[in-house]
């Protein structure tokens, strides 16, 4: 199900911060240590639960588009016309889970980071303030960025949590992380539910008590922000990217947005979509080809476009790439026949456009 959203979205930590404070009881350990200690950010429920609020400011597109930039120059990499989900690439190609391996590499990088000093952090804590029992954990929240879908975001944190050195945890002073995203969600009995997925480092599985105290935390959050906690198997529970809707846009970009409301084409076989796709070509060609027979007028032009727009996503999805609906003259001759053109112009189609291909 699509779920839309309008208007400014405010940031994530300036709630949690709240939240630690007021549900929690927790201090800022800035009033408690030197600004320069390498310390952790709240220290709640009288020191039982140490809490790193990391947030991921970062769009990650950027070193996405850096490496499908590289991965062009593979012979087998696809061609799309537009964008496309990066499984379509991956379905279209050899070696397809080394290639997965490098996006989810590249997509961590900044999940590693704070992982790796969120370690340090909560370290040094546990050094400077000892005590038989505490539970330590990650926050981590996303600063509305669409592509750290939650769960992509458990599997490479998961991935990070049991890797190991000499036999040992590589990050042991992180007993859970808890990952929050509200540019996610999911329809639960007929309400906006938000992702919150803890996941678990190699600690808990000794000291099982420590989930109680993650529980805690889920529940007090839940109920601090007024809402009901789900619960469900993350293995099958499936969240959807809400769509932000600007204030202002292209015309592009509504043409897209009016096809994400209402993807007419998602029931049309690939036949089908091809012959959709021919005739939109066939108004193309007649529009922008000097020497044409005949000319369509603006609102069939721009209406050809507008499909385009829409054809480009459907096949986006379906992984086609372009050159499985290259322009073929005998085909465009019968768009022109099914459009009801007349006889000279489906000749035209049939004849000069084949001649000149």
């Amino acid at each position: 199900m699509r779920i839309e959203r309008i208007g400014k979205v405010p940031k994530l930590k300036p709630r949690l911060e709240r939240f630690f404070v007021e549900a929690l009881d927790g201090v800022a350990m800035d009033d408690v240590q030197h600004p320069e200690a390498r310390k952790v950010d709240y220290r709640c429920l009288r020191g039982l639960l140490a809490i790193e609020l990391k947030c991921l400011e970062e769009d990650a597109s950027e070193r996405i588009d850096n490496l499908t930039d590289e991965l062009r120059e593979r012979d087998d990499w696809p061609e799309f016309l537009g964008s496309a989900p990066i499984q379509s690439f991956l379905n279209q190609i050899d070696e397809p889970e080394e290639v997965k391996r490098r996006f989810l590499d590249r997509l961590g990088r900044a999940i590693k980071n704070h992982i790796h000093k969120a370690n340090k952090q909560l370290k040094t804590h546990e050094e400077d303030f000892p005590r038989k029992n505490m539970v330590k954990v990650v926050v981590l929240a996303n600063e509305d960025h669409e592509i750290y879908d939650p769960e992509m975001v458990a599997y490479i944190v998961q991935h990070l949590l049991l890797r190991q050195e000499k036999g040992a945890p590589l990050y042991p002073h992180i007993d859970a992380v808890i990952f929050l995203s509200e540019r996610h969600a999911a329809t639960i009995q007929r309400q906006i539910a938000f992702p919150m997925v803890s996941i678990e480092g190699a600690s808990i599985e000794g000291a099982l008590w420590k989930r109680d105290v993650t529980e805690l935390f889920l529940v007090r959050w839940a109920s601090w922000n007024g809402v009901p906690l789900y619960r469900a198997d993350p293995r099958e529970q499936k969240f959807t990217t809400i769509d932000h809707i600007p204030e202002q846009m292209r015309r592009q970009e509504k043409w897209e947005l009016d096809y994400r409301r209402n993807p007419y084409m998602a029931g049309y076989s690939d036949e089908q979509l091809r012959e959709r796709f021919d005739e939109i070509n066939c108004i193309s060609t007649l529009a922008f080809i000097k020497g044409s027979p005949i000319k369509p007028d603006k609102d069939a032009i721009m209406q050809s476009m507008s499909v385009m727009s829409h054809m480009m996503i459907e096949m986006g999805r379906r992984g086609i790439p372009a050159p499985q609906f290259r322009l073929e003259p005998a085909r465009l001759a019968k768009a022109a026949e099914r459009l009801g053109m007349p006889p000279h112009v489906v000749d035209w189609f049939r004849r000069d456009i084949g001649h000149a291909a």
